[in-house]
């Protein structure tokens, strides 16, 4: 007796090779040209492990595609398909240099794309923490939606997603760190608890360099938080209403160092180019040309 894999012979199989898959309403199912097929825009996921998708397409020369992938059609050209569900299967089978593929097609609105993308990646934990926030900040911008009502639409916790959230604030190198998996989203959540990039960078150093857990990051960043604090009890209190006048003045922290000596520096802090422009208009009273 022969078993049918979504709908192909078993012959087809053993030759490594998809054959065709008649369409249907039964099945819900076509094969369609890979070229055809680009991946989702709203794809969440940006990194695909090449070693992965090798470890896949083997598995796939053996077995075959076992699962089709999900496609919705583009609206302007109905020949054109985005995948759905399946990037992996589908890089895979471009590996194997398959030329057609299963696939479902699906009639699905902008809105059910964008969230269920996110959704498919995130139940299947395929996404890092900084990839889930990009996605949800994303999904916010597109829809228009507050915090509550997109954690109802992902069934997500509103504070989990509000942390999620918070971690794009971070650097840039500790943000790569959560991707590349050099550090949890532990660690980057207990990080962000420090006042400037400069302490979080430090911060950031000190894990890597001692492989630091972590409850010892946390640890690490209340100790560092007593410090300051101890510093902050000690700076001058003329200092310190300076400090903030000039806060208050470039609505943005400002430190001041001064010495006995009369020497010191201030540093006005910036988080983005935009805000830079406005401080640099601020200082010399300019206005972009």
């Amino acid at each position: 007796m022969t078993r049918n894999v979504l709908g192909r012979g078993i012959e087809s199989i053993i030759a490594n090779k998809p054959s065709p898959v008649p369409t249907t309403p039964e099945n819900g199912l076509m094969e369609i040209d890979i070229d055809a097929i680009y991946p989702n825009p709203y794809q969440p996921r940006k990194k695909f492990s090449a070693e992965k998708i090798k470890e896949l397409a083997d598995s796939m020369k053996e077995t075959g595609m076992i699962q089709p992938v999900v496609v919705y059609r583009d609206k302007e050209d109905n020949k054109k398909y985005y995948l759905m569900v399946g990037e992996r299967r589908w890089r895979a089978a471009q590996y194997l240099k398959w030329n057609k593929i299963p696939a479902i097609v699906r009639d699905i609105t902008h809105d059910e794309i964008i969230v269920g993308a996110l959704v498919e990646n995130i139940q299947r934990e395929d996404l890092n923490a900084i990839e889930i926030g990009e996605a949800i900040e994303l999904l916010i911008k597109e829809m228009g939606l507050t915090h509550e009502k997109a954690s109802e639409r992902l069934a997500m916790n509103r504070s989990t997603l509000t942390n999620y959230l918070r971690l794009l604030k971070l650097p840039e190198a500790v943000k790569q760190s959560v991707i590349s998996g050099a550090i949890s989203q532990g660690h980057a959540r207990g990080i962000l608890a420090l006042e400037d990039n400069t302490d979080i960078l430090t911060a950031l150093s000190k894990i890597l360099k001692n492989n630091l857990s972590v409850r010892q990051t946390e640890a690490m960043v209340k100790n560092f938080h007593t410090q300051r604090s101890n510093v902050k009890l000690q700076k001058d209190p003329d200092i310190l209403k300076t400090e903030e006048k000039l806060s208050r003045k470039f609505s943005t922290k400002v430190k001041l160092h001064y010495s006995k000596k009369g020497s010191g520096k201030i540093e006005i802090y910036f988080n983005q180019v935009e805000e830079f422009d406005r401080v640099y208009q601020l200082l010399f009273n300019e206005k972009e040309e």
